[in-house]
C-alpha cells in the first residue's frame, strides 16, 4: 500500500502571494469574522484548504507559478513609465502593453487556480474581469 505524501508547509508570505494573485483577501482574520463565522466566500475556504494540501513534490511548481505572476506584475509596473511616450527613437511602443500584461497575469493566475483546484475569486473587482467568471455552468438535459 502506498503511503500518502506529506503536504507542503508554505510560508505565510507565500500563502499571502497565492491569495493575492488569485484575488482573495489578505487581511487579519479577526477583521473578517462576523458573529463568530468567517466572512469570506466559500471559494476562500477552498483556497485555504488547498494551500495546506499541496504535496511536497509539487511545491516547486506552485512557487514557479508565483514567480511568474510576480514577474508579470513587475512588468506591469515597469510599463507604466513608458505610457507617457508613443515612440522612443526608432522604436514604437505598444499602447496595449498594460492590457496585454494584465491578460497574461490572468492567464497565469488561472493556471495557479487550476493547479490548486480553486477558482479565481469570483467576487474580485479586478478590472480584467478575471474574477467575474460564473461559478455555475449550463444545465444539460
Amino acid at each position: 500500500m502506498a503511503t500518502a505524501e506529506a503536504s507542503t508547509v508554505f510560508s505565510l508570505e507565500e500563502k499571502g502571494r497565492i491569495r493575492y494573485h488569485l484575488g482573495y483577501l489578505n487581511v487579519q482574520p479577526v477583521l473578517t469574522i462576523q458573529l463568530g463565522v468567517p466572512a469570506v466566500s466559500q471559494t476562500g475556504f477552498l483556497v485555504e484548504a488547498a494551500m495546506d494540501r499541496v504535496p511536497v513534490s509539487q511545491a516547486g511548481f506552485v512557487r514557479r507559478l508565483l514567480s511568474i505572476l510576480d514577474m508579470t506584475e513587475q512588468r506591469m509596473l515597469d510599463c507604466q513609465e513608458r505610457l507617457a511616450a508613443k515612440e522612443l527613437g526608432e522604436i514604437t511602443l505598444n499602447p496595449d502593453e498594460p492590457d496585454l500584461l494584465e491578460k497574461e497575469h490572468t492567464r497565469w493566475a488561472r493556471r495557479l487556480g487550476d493547479f490548486l483546484g480553486v477558482p479565481i475569486n469570483p467576487y474580485s473587482l479586478d478590472p480584467s474581469g478575471a474574477g467575474r467568471r460564473s461559478l455555475s455552468g449550463p444545465v444539460i438535459h
